[in-house]
């Protein structure tokens, strides 16, 4: 008997379907969302809804990092949304137009997002407030977000030290002057 023969009898067919990725999901993967997908928060950080489901393992559905986009800080969420309301304004999630969800950009197995997930509070790895909770943060079925933009402001230490050899250099020109 074949394997889809084997599948249908089985009973199987909804199952396998729901966890194969979808050919547009594939088609896209990898791409640079539409302009209309972004949201720019207006701070330097710019939005995407990835996925609706974790990130990152466990998940149902691992999310690709590319195109400078990347897993927020707890400072660029509150940075970007002061709570759980401000995303679901800046997504204008109870307007849901699904034309928002790049989700075949980035997720591995979908190629739809949950608004209504996110409008719960189900967030991943966003911090309490626009989490619902921290158990809702790291549901695997949470919904993804992801930001590019401006980085930690902080400078890195080889930075730190040629900022100290160079103020190291003028406090010695300024001695032999003087």
């Amino acid at each position: 008997m074949r394997i889809k023969n084997i599948i249908i009898s089985l009973g199987l067919l909804p199952l396998v379907l729901a966890f194969a990725p979808t050919a547009n999901a594939v088609a896209l993967l990898g791409q640079e969302p539409a302009a209309s997908k972004i949201f720019d928060a207006g701070n330097g950080l710019e939005w995407v809804y990835a996925a609706p489901c974790a990130g990152e393992s466990p998940s149902c559905g691992v999310v690709q990092l590319h195109h400078d986009f990347r897993f927020a800080t707890d400072n660029e969420w509150i940075d970007s949304f002061t709570d759980l309301a401000g995303l679901i304004a800046a997504f204008d999630l109870t307007n849901y137009d699904s034309a928002i969800c790049a989700a075949p950009e980035f997720s591995t197995a979908h190629n739809h997002c949950d608004p209504n997930d996110a409008i719960s509070g189900w967030v991943w790895h966003a911090p309490v407030g626009i989490a619902l909770d921290a158990s809702y943060a790291e549901d695997s079925w949470a919904e993804t977000f992801l930001v590019r933009g401006r980085v930690n402001d902080a400078p890195e230490p080889a930075g730190l030290g040629l900022l100290g050899l160079g103020l190291l250099g003028l406090g010695l020109a300024r001695k032999r002057r003087g």
